[in-house]
């Protein structure tokens, strides 16, 4: 198997931060892996390393995300547990995030019609929406990765799913997927967390079945659901 490093971000106290293939990892590793994350939390991430996902062209967060990761290794490395660690390394990223932002108490609706991008089009009368995921972190939630949905984040209008600009192309689909099953189950009354394990279980399904394919193929081979998302992308890019 193929090594995920894409470039050596830095080296603080002789950990090492790495730029890394988070496409990879998911369609190979973990498909749980988000923005980032270190040798105290994920087994096959060697010792003294954080791995830190691509950012979208031009986001300029990367420095956050490392001084996250760096806070938060330190403090389990420390015997602090992880998730008092992880609620102590969000203070300092959003700390760190608030005090460049320009604007930072702009009132909810011009928030979020700030991060909003692209309207791709709807799914079961969800609106689909590109985010720019730097401002959705910049002033909602730092923890936002990859996608969300009304129901699982209170700033995400209740018939909005919203997917991160960073996500790679060739991820867009299960991503997709994933919110809009995961929002169906939450609806239908399940859990955030139950919903969740389930839909990163028919999302790496999709991921196995659609690798190799040509989106033609899949559209044709893999369902309702992901017909939809097929027939949704080819009308909207």
């Amino acid at each position: 198997m193929r090594r995920p490093y894409l470039a050596h971000l830095a080296e603080v106290d002789e950990v090492h931060c790495w730029l890394v293939d988070g496409t990879f990892i998911r369609n190979q590793l973990d498909i749980d892996f988000t923005n980032g994350a270190h040798a105290l939390t994920r087994r096959y991430i060697p010792k003294r390393q954080i791995w830190i996902d691509r950012e979208a062209e031009g986001a300029g967060e990367l420095r956050f995300l490392i001084a996250h990761l760096l806070h938060e290794h330190a403090l389990m490395a420390a015997g602090v547990p992880y998730l008092s660690a992880l609620l102590r390394a969000n203070r300092t990223e959003r700390r760190l995030r608030r005090a460049e932002l320009a604007d930072p108490s702009l009132r909810l609706p011009a928030a979020r019609d700030r991060v909003r991008r692209k309207l791709v089009g709807t799914l079961d009368r969800d609106q689909v929406w590109i985010v720019d995921g730097r401002g959705v972190r910049d002033r909602f939630d730092p923890n936002f990765t990859q996608g969300g949905h009304g129901l699982r984040y209170r700033f995400i209008p209740r018939r909005e799913i919203w997917i991160d600009d960073a996500i790679a192309e060739r991820e867009l689909d299960p991503t997709l997927a994933h919110e809009a099953h995961e929002l169906a189950l939450m609806r239908a009354g399940m859990s955030y967390y139950d919903a969740h394990d389930r839909a990163l279980a028919f999302e790496k399904k999709l991921r196995s079945r659609l690798a190799g394919m040509n989106r033609t193929y899949a559209k044709m081979q893999n369902g309702t659901l992901l017909r939809k998302l097929c027939n949704l992308r080819i009308i909207s890019y």
